[in-house]
């Protein structure tokens, strides 16, 4: 029986091979866009799941309101030393800490990330080590554990165990002491470098990674592992009294009114939620992405299956006869559905042959695209092979369920008498199969331009301040190298250059939205604040960045105390209660604070909250008032826009440079020599500021934007191949009504325009629900940006009138040759 369907499978491929193709090529598509995405999950869904403990290894969380809920996942450095103490059970725990520096081995210095790290981190990870002793890597101050890649980055073809890396940054020499395994690309964190922490506390001080503030947050990451998932469960449900029994009465109030929670987060669940301020991440869960790119897979895949229907039933005139021999020979309805079903089999089987050389050449653009890490390896993983043969079964039967059950249904002697296919199947069903592939393809259409739309909107927006021509250079400078070089006399001598027009300090580096901290403003009742965001820059900034003085002044070194240290301890003359501090608002900044107009916060003052009974605050005064500026445009929570600027003349690490239009390039030759008179052993670091805007946006958006435009453009090409099916099948139906009409004297022309008017119906039907579905979508991709554009019906209009075009020309050719055909031999047909 299997081996006669094979060969009915075989032989209408070969009487049908151009429907054959079609179909074949329509599913070929499908697939190989549901199976780039079925390894993409199952690639993001693998992370960290290679660790041998991970399911019952965790990362602690920490849940907090400012202006808006937080989900952290930084950990004050006090937690896990207490969590040590109060649950026994805990089989490691560890803080480590993300940082960045400048290494050399005595030549020229390179750059690399690195982590702070307790010991028992390499438990936790059960990191493999080839070199070195793993229990006592990390115990030391001044030990470094490599990874094998970074290991032959400073010490090429040597035994690195033992040899001498020195950190420029803080002109620290660190001795290696283990060389372990690299990770997979499947992990969350990208362990290159390990530095002990007691290496930290030398340079900065005792209290380094080891604050007893319960509420300070320097970028401190907790992981643990517990004996079973029990035990995380149990934990999980008492990190609440964790709080309220060990938080010290003095930080009570800030964390009951913050709303201070912390919680275990599955090592498992990391890489697809990642949280603001996670390592390489700016938050935004990763399941999104993959629910986006599957929903668009699904939706070729649907048409695909779709446009499979639409041709088989297109053959029913071809068929017919075959199905009545059969029945007539005592084939009952059941066999004719297997029938139909397993030659939907062969021809998905046949699909997967043509889309696998595809897809294996698809995966390194797929992979850019969306910055995922699978290769053509995966296809041939033993589980993947299950899912991928149960997906092409699935794939199959769904695809030609539909016609097998349409066609099996009339009876014998009126299949060879001839069908009468005017029913309920022809009116609707075959008609809204297409209404529901065009009105997909066109939804997908009118998403993506309305997504290419908006990323254009965020790359011309005004920002409030001017991001053409200006150039960010980290200096590298920190307190503890600031003897390596003349940071003072590097700046001055920039400024000699005609090419720069001025340069001024941040000590955040944009695209960043700067620190955040707690402020006490007029009108707030005893113990309450408002929370924002600020900058800290020099008397430059507002000049170099062109912001907009609404109100107020600038800073001014004529006033002394416009300024503080950056070093609390230089503060020589600090006194909360008789020094007060000028501050620079934001429009946004006056309005929360509820400062009335910007006229009216100019002379109000504010306190940071440095206590919480307020003794020790320190206050500031509002000298002036400027226009809100996004540092990421619309990208940002508008909830997360710079409130204050506040100043000082101590050398800051990051510069700003802005330069004269005409001497883009003599300028940027001048800074870079500069540099190397006084950084030479140090690479410059230097970009365009809408060089750093435009790449943020572009990651943000150029996955789904790419993928959206991929997906239009193949479901209207699939949605084509199904229209066209439906006028070859229109066309053969009406023969001889064409026939009737061209005898009383119709003409080709008249005859064209009526078949291709019944033909665009469903389509313009499909555009008119695809306005709906694409403005719903749209709306919904754009709840993530604080700036939108406008998305004009103009748009709407554009896309239905090519989708016309589009169907218009792919009938035309079946409508044409049907309306050319000789009358006579139309009216003698069958």
């Amino acid at each position: 029986m299997v081996s006669n369907y094979l060969f009915t499978a075989l032989q209408g491929i070969r009487k049908q091979p151009g429907f054959s193709a079609i179909k074949i090529l329509s599913l070929a598509i499908g697939l190989g866009c549901s199976i780039l995405v079925i390894m993409h999950v199952q690639y993001a869904t693998s992370f960290d799941k290679h660790f041998p403990n991970w399911e019952r290894t965790y990362r602690l969380v920490t849940s907090l309101t400012s202006d808006q809920r937080l989900d952290l996942p930084l950990a004050a450095d006090v937690y896990a030393s207490q969590m040590r103490l109060d649950y026994p059970q805990i089989e490691y725990i560890a803080n480590i800490r993300e940082d960045r520096s400048l290494f050399s081995t005595g030549g020229e210095a390179a750059g690399n990330t690195f982590y702070w790290a307790e010991p028992e981190i390499i438990n936790i990870f059960s990191l493999a080590f080839v070199a070195g002793n793993p229990d006592t890597a990390l115990n030391q101050p001044n030990t470094v554990v490599l990874n094998e890649t970074t290991a032959q980055k400073y010490f090429p073809d040597q035994n690195a165990i033992g040899q001498v890396l020195t950190m420029e940054n803080q002109d620290t020499d660190l001795r290696v002491t283990g060389v372990m395994r690299d990770l997979p690309e499947n992990t969350h964190l990208n362990l290159e470098m390990l530095i002990s922490v007691e290496t930290g506390r030398q340079i900065y001080g005792d209290d380094f990674m080891a604050r007893s503030v319960w509420l300070s947050f320097n970028g401190t990451m907790t992981y643990l592992t517990l004996p079973s998932q029990n035990d995380g469960e149990a934990i999980n449900r008492d990190l609440e009294n964790f709080i309220n029994r060990n938080i010290p009465d003095e930080e009570k109030i800030f964390a009951e009114r913050t709303d201070l929670t912390l919680s275990l987060e599955s090592l498992g669940d990391i890489y697809l939620s990642p949280r603001q301020g996670d390592p390489g991440e700016g938050g935004g869960s990763k399941t999104e992405l993959l629910a986006g790119l599957s929903l668009f897979a699904a939706l070729i895949l649907i048409t695909s299956c779709i446009n499979f229907a639409n041709l088989s039933l297109s053959q029913v005139l071809q068929r017919s006869k075959e199905i009545g021999v059969r029945k007539t020979l005592g084939a009952n309805r059941g066999q004719i559905i297997i029938q139909f079903i397993f030659e939907s089999l062969v021809l998905t089987f046949l699909a997967l042959v043509v889309a696998a050389p595809l897809v294996y050449l698809a995966i390194p653009i797929y992979t850019n695209l969306t910055n995922s890490g699978f290769t053509a390896a995966t296809i041939f993983q033993s589980k993947f092979i299950i899912v991928l043969a149960l997906f092409v079964v699935i794939t199959g039967v769904v695809s030609g369920l539909f016609p097998a059950f349409a066609l099996s249904r009339f009876q014998a002697a009126s299949i060879i008498k001839g069908i009468n296919f005017n029913g309920t199947l022809s009116r609707y069903i075959r008609p809204s199969a297409t209404v529901l592939q065009f009105a997909l393809s066109t939804s997908l259409i009118i998403f993506s331009l309305a997504i290419n739309l908006q990323i254009n909107h965020l790359k011309t927006m005004e920002n409030g301040f001017n991001k053409d021509n200006l150039i960010v250079l980290d200096t590298t400078f920190t307190a503890q190298n600031e003897g390596e070089f003349d940071y003072t006399a590097m700046v001055n001598e920039l400024k000699q250059y005609p090419g720069v027009v001025s340069i001024a300090k941040s000590n955040t580096s944009p695209p960043g939205i700067g620190s955040i901290n707690a402020w006490r403003t007029p009108g707030l009742a005893s113990g309450e604040f408002k929370s924002g965001r600020y900058y800290f820059v020099d008397q430059n900034f507002a000049e170099t960045m062109q912001l907009e003085f609404l109100a107020g002044r600038n800073f001014s070194e004529n006033f002394s105390a416009d300024f503080v240290h950056l070093n609390e301890d230089e503060d020589q003359d600090f006194d909360s209660s008789t020094t007060t501090y000028g501050v620079i608002l934001t429009r946004f900044g006056v309005s929360d604070f509820g400062l009335g107009s910007p006229e009216e916060a100019v002379g109000k003052t504010i306190s940071e909250v440095r206590s919480a009974d307020g003794s020790n605050d320190r206050q500031y005064r509002v000298i002036g008032v400027v226009e809100d500026f996004r540092l990421i445009g619309g990208l940002e929570n508008p909830l997360d826009s710079v409130k204050l600027l506040q100043a000082s003349l101590d050398p800051m690490r990051v510069l700003l440079i802005r330069i004269e239009p005409g001497q883009l390039t003599s300028t940027l030759t001048y800074i870079d020599e500069v540099w190397s008179r006084h950084r030479p052993d140090i690479p410059v670091d230097r970009i365009f500021y809408d060089q750093i805007y435009s790449d943020i946006v572009s990651d943000q958006t150029n996955g789904i934007s790419t993928a959206s435009i991929f997906a239009s453009i193949i479901t209207v090409l699939i949605s084509a191949f199904g229209l066209y099916s439906l006028a070859f099948y229109a066309s053969e139906k009406r023969t001889k009504e064409i026939g009737i009409r061209k005898v009383l004297g119709a003409t080709s022309v008249s005859i064209i325009n009526l078949l291709t008017w019944d033909f665009l119906k469903p389509v313009l039907l499909a555009c008119a629900i695809a306005w709906g579905v694409g403005f719903y979508a749209t709306a919904i991709y754009f709840e993530q940006f604080s700036s939108r554009v406008d998305v004009s019906i103009f748009l709407y209009l554009l896309v239905t009138v090519a989708t016309l075009l589009i169907a218009g020309f792919t009938v035309a050719f079946q409508c044409y040759k049907a309306a050319g055909s000789d009358p006579v031999q139309s009216l003698r047909y069958e």
